[in-house]
């Protein structure tokens, strides 16, 4: 487990179901002795496994506990409030929830928003530079959201140098937040993107990320209920410095493009919103910077639906209702921030850095070869049927090349090496065996049980092995126990004597389960060994059953009991003597 990245598995509670491996669009999950474990080095921190884990086995890493020292530390901190708060806490004002954050120890609380107005009115300006002909970058992609950054950067690398060089609404803010009060100050940013934490990993203008979550249980540890603050308190609940813009536009799709549409950009640049990871890949494909006559804007989100979705966020309410609240509270802020603000240059450079080297692609024989090792000899045994998480049976062998897997994921390779262990089993067994169904058609018997049945079954059992599919009332008098055990309200064991000509049959039948399929074990107890065997086994049932009571009255038998004890042991000894010499 790695507490320290922002995402880890709480490996305890780890289910090895594997649905993590399939949810995760970069295969970010190394399973390890059945436990999917996170890797830092591909991680783009977007959240999904923790959502989608049934087990709750992913986890995001908790900062509360750094809160107090900061608090401790810094005369001032700040909180940067991501502008999805408006859909998230829809009972409380903006004034109530700033209130109530200030109670638990922060000196003022801004919006993040501001910074992503500061980032849009540079936007505006290089699609305007891009328009009037004075670059011949044409593609634009969003800088705003790290997820996308990261997957661009290390998945998409072709993409990267068409990722527009501003920092996120976050680093802008807290940029924004140093030059205005200080930089000794703290900003400590709450919102829904667990993304965030890495920023605030990376970057020093940001020294705390919690989430909604977060903030919630630190309300419910004080006894804080914002909804129940009443308005005006303290005097002194606004926002700080001032209230954001059209940047309040951000946590929602379009939201973005909305904002730098503010700032005056030409009619010629184009734009368009692609949210969800997944749809990223097909957006982008076959675009080329040169075969665009004019610019492009492409504000991409990793959240469906945008910011409001985050894998922070709360789930209960619905997708559309959070929308309307920001819309809403986005409409009655202004359209730009004031001119004196947007000229200022403060430095809105710089994205997540992408430092992290990836293993080769496997060549095509180590690939066959993992194939083999999963019993894939042909492409017909490449049923690609995803129970390992992977698409393909091919990049689960990619997968086990670079230790991100382990054979006993794959489902049907176990499924087959079951089959070969029980049927190995099956046929070694001195007793006679079988399975049949709820129909009582045998799914498979050994060679034992076929010539206990007799030599015309036994032949049947030589032209086809296990004789499948056979009718086991047309074979077998104690078909009946079958029926019994199958029953649904029948007895789960029968074990019973059956007498078939000169023969004694021992025979046990049990539920598999329960209504559809059941087992049988049948022994010759006619058949020498087995009858020294019977002898020895009832022998010891004799001794054990009645050892206690003999001992009881031993008193009144006087030394019966001991010959007693030792006539039967004899007999034991006698025959387990002449088993081994045979």
């Amino acid at each position: 487990m790695n507490f320290l990245y922002p995402v880890y598995t709480e490996l305890t509670e780890c289910q090895d179901c594997y649905k993590c491996v399939r949810q995760c669009p970069v295969k970010a999950i190394r399973v390890e002795n059945g436990h999917a474990m996170i890797i830092p080095e591909m991680c783009i921190v977007c959240g999904t496994c923790v959502i989608k884990c049934p087990a709750k086995a992913k986890r995001v890493r908790s900062d509360l506990q750094r809160l107090p020292r900061l608090l401790s530390l810094k005369q001032t901190v700040i909180v940067s409030l991501a502008p999805s708060f408006v859909s998230e806490f829809p009972d409380c004002t903006s004034e109530q929830l700033v209130e109530a954050i200030k109670m638990l120890g922060f000196t003022g609380v801004s919006e993040t928003a501001i910074g992503a107005d500061l980032v849009s009115a540079r936007v505006a300006e290089d699609l305007c530079l891009s328009a009037a002909g004075k670059t011949d970058q044409k593609l634009f992609l969003s800088s705003a959201c790290p997820v996308v950054v990261e997957y661009i950067k290390h998945f998409m690398p072709d993409f990267t140098p068409f990722i527009t060089d501003r920092s996120s609404p976050l680093l802008a803010h807290a940029r924004f937040l140093r030059e205005t009060y200080g930089d000794d100050i703290g900003v400590v940013f709450i919102g829904p993107c667990i993304a965030k934490k890495r920023e605030s990993d990376i970057f020093r203008q940001i020294d705390l990320a919690i989430t909604f979550d977060e903030l919630r249980r630190r309300f419910n540890e004080e006894g804080i209920q914002p909804s129940k603050i009443p308005s005006g308190q303290s005097g002194d609940t606004a926002f700080i410095p001032f209230r954001s813009a059209k940047g309040a536009f951000f946590p929602i799709d379009g939201g973005m493009i909305k904002a730098v549409k503010q700032y005056h950009i030409p009619d010629s640049v184009h734009s368009l919103a692609v949210t969800g990871i997944d749809e990223i890949p097909s957006a982008l494909a076959g675009l080329h910077n040169e075969s665009l006559e004019y610019p492009l804007f492409i504000e991409l989100l990793s959240c469906t639906g945008g910011c409001i979705n985050g894998p922070a966020s709360s789930k209960k309410r619905s997708g559309a209702i959070k929308h309307v609240n920001v819309v809403d509270y986005a409409q009655s802020a202004k359209d730009r921030l004031d001119e004196s603000v947007v000229k200022e240059k403060f430095d809105l450079s710089g994205t997540l850095p992408a430092k992290r080297v990836y293993p080769g692609s496997p060549d095509e024989s180590a690939i066959r070869e993992a194939l083999r090792s999963v019993g894939k000899y042909t492409g017909e045994d490449e049923v690609n049927c995803a129970s390992c998480g992977y698409d393909t049976c091919r990049e689960f062998a990619k997968a086990m090349l670079e230790n991100r897997a382990e054979k006993t994921m794959c489902v049907s390779y176990m499924r087959k090496l079951a089959q070969k262990k029980a049927n190995g089993l099956i046929q070694t067994i001195p007793s006679g065996v079988i399975i049949c169904d709820k129909d009582l058609r045998i799914i498979e018997c050994n060679k034992n049980f076929a010539r206990l049945m007799g030599t015309d079954i036994e032949e049947m059992y030589e032209a086809k092995p296990g004789l499948e599919g056979a009718d086991l009332t047309r074979i077998a008098d104690f078909f009946r126990f079958f029926e019994d055990v199958l029953a649904k309200n029948g007895p789960d064991v029968i074990e019973r004597e059956v007498r078939t000509g000169k023969k004694i049959y021992h025979v046990t039948v049990f539920a598999i389960e329960k209504e559809a399929c059941a087992g049988g074990v049948v022994e010759d107890i006619t058949a020498p060994q087995i009858q020294k065997d019977r002898i020895v086994n009832q022998a010891r049932k004799v001794i054990t059953k009645h050892l206690s009571v003999v001992q009881k009255i031993a008193f009144l038998m006087g030394e019966n009991a001991a010959e007693t004890e030792s006539m039967l042991n004899s007999i034991i000894n006698s025959f387990s003597d002449e088993s081994e010499q045979q």
